[in-house]
């Protein structure tokens, strides 16, 4: 429902940020182009970039033009790539910002890796590169180490790596610089890329855009508002943990429900009542493969079940999630910041029927049929 104000104006709060995904993680991105949130290695792990619920201690992955006149936020067209597109007063820029997916080898190639590519359009506009991950809530900082083409973060549990045509002194020191060429980044878990950054960009992204126009174009969307139900339904798949088949509700924390009532929870969760509303999306565009994770995420799940389902789970089937607060500054300081959710001790016993109704276009829908006869021909 629109919630109006006197004057007849929309007054619901929107988050300007855009998201980019591959069913491995999500990261939120704003319109200046920083990556203002994005979890790692998994969807409930601690945030990497956090800006977005602590603009202070959340680390920061930014492309900041100087001298700014107005920026612009799109998606490639039937895809989750995404753009931010800069007007300055000295040039003409956009960051191309996509999570690699597509199919190689017969199987889904979806690597821990975020690629930015600075499109120049015209001019020569000054911009800011800056790439500060932290960890453990922002309990742990960076220590930084120069290689021959990139930046080794260490001293967070993991190792990751920014690899990058842009001088790195330029990105360790905050430098202003002039963007004179189309400049490429990758941010990974310490990948190293071959044979060489720009090709590997653009090879990603012909087959990351090639991959999610393929998806669009196989489902079944009337035409009544379909661009919209479109982006919706990108934005959906990209909230199916690959690995699993899990479904979370969402990818953040602590966004606030109502502003300042402190109702501000972790959804990063699969909760089994939103879950089958998600595929129940799915089915009516005729996508059954998120369906078929799904089913295999539930057939492991109830051999932990110990007398009942518990209403959330984690992405592994687990529920081993207390809730708990940390000292963080919170979304527009909303507090508390919460990880962790309280909903698993819950008892809700329509769960059954969720899982029930998830699943039984597996029993009922043709369209599977030739997936359940091989199965039993294999295990006759």
């Amino acid at each position: 429902m629109h919630q109006l104000d006197e004057t007849g104006k929309d007054r619901r709060h929107k988050y300007q940020t855009g998201i980019i995904g591959n069913c491995a993680y999500i990261a939120h991105i704003d319109k200046m182009a920083n990556v203002v949130w994005m979890c790692w290695p998994y969807f409930d792990s601690s945030f990497i970039f956090g800006g977005l619920i602590d603009d202070e201690k959340g680390g920061s992955f930014s492309i900041t033009p100087t001298h700014l006149i107005e920026s612009d936020q799109y998606y490639l067209t039937n895809t989750n790539i995404l753009c931010t597109e800069f007007i300055c007063k000295d040039g003409k820029f956009r960051v191309i910002d996509f999570a690699p997916r597509f199919f190689q080898n017969d199987r889904s190639f979806i690597p821990q890796m975020i690629f930015r590519k600075i499109e120049l359009i015209e001019g020569e506009p000054e911009i800011t590169v800056i790439c500060e991950p932290v960890y453990e809530y922002s309990e742990r900082t960076s220590t930084r180490q120069f290689g021959s083409h990139h930046i080794l973060f260490t001293n967070l549990g993991m190792d990751l790596r920014l690899t990058s045509d842009i001088p790195l002194t330029y990105i360790l020191t905050r430098r202003k610089f002039l963007l004179t060429r189309t400049s490429y980044l990758c941010f990974s878990q310490n990948f190293p890329l071959d044979p060489s950054l720009e090709y590997t960009t653009e090879e990603f992204l012909k087959k990351t855009l090639s991959y999610w126009r393929q998806w669009v174009r196989y489902a079944a969307i009337c035409n009544f508002h379909q661009k919209e139900v479109i982006r919706s339904c990108l934005l959906l798949k990209l909230h199916q943990f690959e690995d699993t088949g899990a479904i979370i509700a969402a990818s953040t924390t602590s966004l606030p429900e109502i502003p300042g009532r402190g109702r501000n929870w972790d959804y990063r969760y699969c909760w089994i009542r939103d879950a089958y509303y998600t595929l129940n999306a799915f089915e009516l565009i005729g996508h059954g493969a998120e369906l078929e994770k799904y089913a295999h995420f539930i057939q492991n799940v109830a051999l932990r079940a110990n007398g009942r389902y518990s209403p959330v789970y984690s992405i592994r089937g687990e529920t081993d999630f207390p809730e708990k607060k940390i000292p963080l500054k919170g979304y527009m300081g909303n507090q508390p910041v919460r990880i962790g959710n309280q909903a698993l001790e819950h008892v809700q016993n329509d769960v059954y029927g969720q899982i029930i109704v998830s699943l039984l276009p597996l029993f009922i829908d043709e369209r599977f049929a030739f997936e359940k006869r091989l199965g039993y021909q294999i295990n006759s």
